[in-house]
């Protein structure tokens, strides 16, 4: 059987076709963001088969007689090629896009000052709420999707107090930079789109990491051979250690908010400034968070990284999956690190036969 097969569908989720021989097979999850899934196959199907949209799932052998959906994600195809190489070869190219793709679609359409453009709470409850009111509940019923093909997850308090005024802002952007606001604040959240083989996608929220917490029972190490290419990193060169955003008014009258940073007394050098503005925040209180947001995006850090190797004890979808927390030591220093993102190179067309994952983890301190 083929290591991975790909399950067609129409828009509406009605299966079309199987494909199970790849010239190229390439895909994979990253937090907080939208992945590409791109595949080459052989002219075996005309150019009237494939719609925008077309879903695209990938499913993976488990060796056991069973195979398990990639990612928890359908891809959206979005582009399409048929093509002759420059061996007289005939092609058919693929690219599709995962499901957070979704909420890439829909802007803050409600005006400054509005319940719906300025929000303060928990993270995760007010990321919902923002999702809810520009794609379920919309005041423009024309923006709505119906409950058959998308669904939000119920509230569960996850993440810190957060505040942000976000009119005619993306959806996208706006919630990724909530999700960092209570990073920043000492509470890790993210967010992803998830999809189980049928409908309806669902948005869901996490508390600490996406998957499992596995850090008493994968470590990964040089000297065991399952960290590859570690960096480990002080940062320090962009740090800023005092922020001001400046708001509504002018001159003497204009609203500034500030912030400063812990380390800023770390050496007669250390007060380094940073400023913005942001015209939509009326409220020296709000621009004070919007200033604690900009320092957080320039703070100075300590971080590992690196890319996990498989051997024969440590195996993608055996010991560990996307999103999962791990541990991590190099050079005497040991990191909680989270699989912040894999991806899948595959290719089974009898000549140059691929099959790789890649999985990179992170972990900080400040």
């Amino acid at each position: 059987m083929s290591r991975y097969q790909v399950i067609l569908k129409t828009p509406s989720g009605l299966e079309v076709k199987r494909l199970t021989k790849f010239n190229m097979l390439s895909c994979g999850r990253a937090d907080k963001a939208i992945q590409p899934c791109e595949i080459r196959i052989p002219m075996t199907l005309p150019a009237s088969f494939f719609t925008k949209d077309m879903i695209m799932e990938v499913w993976r052998d488990n060796g056991d007689g069973s195979i398990s959906l990639d990612g928890e994600t359908a891809y959206f195809l979005r582009n399409w090629e048929f093509y002759r190489d420059n061996n007289g070869k005939d092609y058919i190219y693929l690219y599709g896009l995962d499901s957070n793709y979704i909420l890439d679609g829909r802007e803050v359409e409600y005006a400054a000052e509005s319940s719906q453009a300025t929000k303060s709470g928990v993270a995760c409850d007010v990321i919902k709420e923002i999702i809810d009111e520009n794609f379920v509940s919309s005041t423009d019923t024309d923006r709505n999707i119906s409950s058959s093909y998308f669904t939000i997850d119920s509230d569960d308090g996850f993440g810190a107090s957060v505040t942000k005024a976000f009119s005619r802002q993306y959806v996208l952007s706006t919630i990724q930079s909530l999700v960092d606001q209570s990073r920043n604040a000492g509470t890790w959240v993210t967010f992803d789109v998830e999809y189980d083989g049928s409908y309806p996608f669902t948005f869901k929220t996490y508390l600490d990491q996406r998957g499992d917490d596995l850090t008493d029972t994968v470590i990964v190490s040089v000297e065991a051979n399952t960290l590859t290419q570690p960096k480990l990193r002080w940062s320090y060169a962009n740090e800023k250690t005092a922020a001001y955003m400046a708001g509504i008014g002018d001159k003497e009258s204009r609203l500034v908010g500030s912030a400063t940073s812990t380390n800023i007394d770390d050496s007669i050098w250390s007060r380094r400034e940073v400023v913005s503005e942001n015209f939509q925040v009326v409220s020296e209180t709000l621009l004070d968070n919007e200033a604690r947001e900009l320092l957080e995006k320039n703070k100075g850090m300590l971080t590992l990284t690196g890319k996990i190797g498989s051997t024969k004890g440590l195996q993608y979808g055996r010991d560990w999956n996307y999103g999962d927390k791990i541990r991590a030591t190099y050079l005497d220093n040991t990191f909680d690190c989270r699989i912040s993102a894999y991806s899948i190179l595959y290719g089974n067309d009898g000549s140059n036969n691929v099959d790789t994952v890649t999985a990179y983890i992170y972990g900080e301190d400040e």
